[in-house]
């Protein structure tokens, strides 16, 4: 009898643990398949204007990252600080204890494009609205006012981060202040301006390209994310354009 019950008990356990492990396979099923679909290019420019990448009115397009200790990402209809006497809709990536930010859902582009970008550090002390984008089949992200606010550059270039390879400079920007960010993608260059001032003319050629480590591995999977570290950002415009062949020179 006691051998009969011990068999019962352990049958009932096996059967138990195997719905438990079917009822898991089938959560991640279909979380897998509610994830968006990411096409390998963004396919909805229109010749070589300007696509807007913030509406104004939501989060649309755009994915809130979890990343362990990051900040919330929101829409915020009236923003405004102290110096400001208009509101402007922005999105703000929240501090968070490390690294906090959002995905572009809606596809990548790999080469012969630009992004530009308006944003400022609310609060925090380093970067506050950093882009990671592709180059073909590499990614990379211009970090500007990182390593306590005052380095801007590309991480990684042959395994050097923005602070320590040919890209570094000095940018210390002021907090509560817009400030204007862009990046040109081409088969032989990355370029930056920040504030309308050139400060990255990259020759890409026999350049090893990657993630600095420890990047977040969204970037790899959506293609362009915006994040902050240990600040607050409101960014209230983004846009990308592709660059027309007699640009590219």
């Amino acid at each position: 009898m006691r051998l009969r019950l011990q068999s019962i008990k352990f049958g009932l356990l096996a059967g138990l643990i195997a719905w438990a492990l079917l009822a898991i396979q089938t959560t991640d099923a279909q979380a897998q398949g509610r994830r968006p679909k990411i096409p390998y290019e963004y396919e909805g420019f229109k010749d070589t204007n300007w696509v807007c990448l913030f509406d104004g009115k939501s989060l649309s397009g755009w994915l809130p990252l979890e990343l362990g200790g990051s900040g919330p990402v929101e829409f915020q209809e009236d923003f405004k600080t102290d110096a400001q006497t208009n509101t402007v809709p922005v999105i703000i990536i929240n501090r968070g204890d490390m690294v906090s930010g959002m995905a572009w859902t809606n596809g990548p582009v790999r080469m012969n494009y630009e992004i530009e970008w308006e944003a400022m550090r609310v609060n925090g002390n380093d970067f506050f609205a950093a882009m990671s984008f592709p180059v073909k089949d590499s990614y990379v992200t211009f970090i500007p006012s990182g390593w306590g606010g005052s380095v801007a550059g590309i991480s990684s270039v042959n395994g050097h981060d923005a602070s320590e390879n040919e890209t570094a400079s000095y940018l210390p920007l002021k907090d509560e202040t817009w400030h204007k960010f862009k990046i040109r993608v081409t088969e032989k260059k990355i370029e930056a301006w920040a504030n309308e001032k050139q400060i990255v003319d990259l020759n890409t050629l026999d350049k090893t390209l990657d993630l600095r480590s420890g990047s977040p591995a969204e970037i790899k999977r959506y293609g362009i994310v915006c994040t902050a570290y240990r600040s607050t950002g409101a960014i209230k415009d983004i846009r990308m354009r592709k660059i027309k062949i007699e640009e590219k020179k």
